[in-house]
């Protein structure tokens, strides 16, 4: 996913252009291939300094991140100088960013017969979707018995986990020896 770190002012006389994007900047947490930009100047450099792995484009005005495994808010976790064809540096610009560990809570095992229950994970606003969901419940006698994978997305992001659905047992009659 491409993202766009800074604001751009162009002024032709009057009128000035902007583009922004959100700050802080939220990724999956171990995110692989996360790009980058700020809209190119021919003939100058790009110096970019991030918390991530930098995994291409040193000295360009596109990179290429991978975020590692520790979730959390990281202040200025992008931060690129461009310098001019004649050497001047300019101010740098940042970018926060948000790791998210989506944890999901509910997993485990249940009878058929038990109520519907609701569905948590730690960061809200996500949508839950497998069989047996309606909204953010789940109802084992809709699942049926199996196992059933329930996912949980967010700005991006997905997490799965299984919730297993038992029946319930059929004992026979009671007999006397």
């Amino acid at each position: 996913m491409k993202k766009i770190i800074t604001a751009l002012f162009l002024s032709v006389g009057l009128v000035s252009f902007g583009q922004v994007t959100t700050n802080p900047d939220t990724v999956c947490i171990n995110a692989v291939g996360e790009q980058y930009f700020v809209t190119n100047t021919p003939g100058s450099s790009y110096s970019w300094v991030t918390t991530g792995t930098l995994a291409s484009g040193q000295g360009t005005n596109a990179i290429t991140i991978d975020w590692g495994g520790t979730a959390g808010l990281y202040p200025n976790a992008v931060s690129v100088t461009e310098t001019t064809v004649s050497g001047c540096p300019g101010n740098p610009v940042n970018l926060d960013v948000y790791i998210m560990d989506l944890v999901l809570l509910g997993t485990g095992t249940y009878c058929i017969t038990d109520p519907t229950f609701t569905l948590f994970a730690n960061e809200v606003g996500g949508t839950f979707s497998g069989n047996g969901v309606v909204g953010n419940d789940f109802d084992p006698s809709l699942a049926g018995t199996g196992t059933h994978v329930i996912t949980y997305s967010l700005s991006g992001c997905s997490q799965t986990m299984n919730i297993i659905v038992d029946n319930i047992p059929v004992t026979g009659p009671i007999q006397h020896y």
